[in-house]
């Protein structure tokens, strides 16, 4: 392509000439002021055509050394990516295998753990099993003693004679007691459970009281005992400053009661002083009228 352009360059210039038959042509019917223009022209075209050419020199030069540069570019990605492909494989192929391995070994401890509930869920269903025909047999003979005790009840109850009539119970007082019997023993059956239930609540406070005051978790003995000895130095100390407190008390006390005993005084003279004013008044009252008495003689 870029022959074809050079020589398309080379033919272009050459149909500007005057000798061809076109130009030859239009020479008959143009002066020599035209041709000189012509003349000109064809200088301005041969040096653009050459700087053209210069450039397209350095273009392909250009060229090949960016297709150069492209091709060791490709050639290093693909030396890369063949690598990385490389290392993924292995990677992969890697993971694939430990996880394998992993797989199978949850798969060994889910099939232990699974006989181990297997054993135990026939270990406890058996004793299930023991502990629910115990409790069958239990309640039968329970029911029994009780149908047992109602009947003997019901007999010693129609057998009884009431203390204030002197007549003998009708059965409609038997079912009524009976019938209050019955809630008594529900009641009963309510105070044991929650009796039950506070005990094991209180046997759980208690545990948990006992723990904590065991000694805590990397307590050694002889911190312990350091403890208690700055335990003991610090009640002392509570103790003295408790009796400098208690008389501190006491001074406050007796201040109080000097204040008391000075504020009453004080009342006093101050009523003494009032009284005494007033004499004082009042003999003040006497002499002005005697000294204006004298003064009238």
């Amino acid at each position: 392509a870029a022959v074809d352009g050079s020589q398309t360059i080379a033919l272009e210039v050459p149909t500007l000439r005057p000798g061809t038959p076109e130009r030859e042509e239009e020479g008959r019917e143009v002066g020599e002021d035209q041709l000189g223009g012509v003349v000109e022209e064809e200088e301005v075209i041969e040096i653009d055509r050459d700087e053209l050419i210069r450039l397209y020199q350095e273009e392909l030069v250009e060229k090949d050394r960016l297709t150069l540069m492209n091709n060791q570019l490709q050639h290093r990605l693909a030396e890369y990516f063949k690598r990385k492909k490389a290392d993924e494989r292995q990677e992969v192929e890697k993971s694939v295998t430990d996880q394998e391995q992993r797989y199978v070994k949850c798969l060994g401890a889910l099939e232990e753990h699974e006989m181990e509930l297997n054993r135990l869920r026939d270990t406890y269903d058996a004793i299930l099993a023991d502990a629910e025909e115990k409790r069958q047999e239990k309640q039968a003979r329970v029911a029994e003693a009780a149908k047992e005790f109602a009947e003997f009840k019901q007999q010693v109850a129609l057998a009884s004679v009431n203390s204030r009539s002197g007549r003998q119970m009708s059965e409609k007082e038997i079912e009524q007691y009976e019938a209050m019997e019955e809630k008594k023993e529900k009641e009963v059956v309510l105070v044991r459970l929650e009796n039950i239930r506070l005990r094991h609540k209180m046997k759980k406070k208690e545990t948990q009281l006992k723990q904590k005051e065991e000694l805590a978790e990397g307590l050694h003995l002889i911190d312990f005992e350091q403890l208690k000895i700055e335990n003991t130095t610090y009640g002392e100390k509570i103790e003295e400053r408790n009796e400098d407190l208690m008389k501190l008390r006491k001074k406050i006390m007796n201040t109080v009661q000097v204040l008391t005993h000075l504020k009453e005084k004080l009342q006093f003279v101050q009523a003494e002083n009032a009284e005494k004013r007033k004499e004082l008044e009042q003999v003040d009252t006497v002499l002005s009228k005697v000294y204006y008495s004298r003064i009238s003689v």
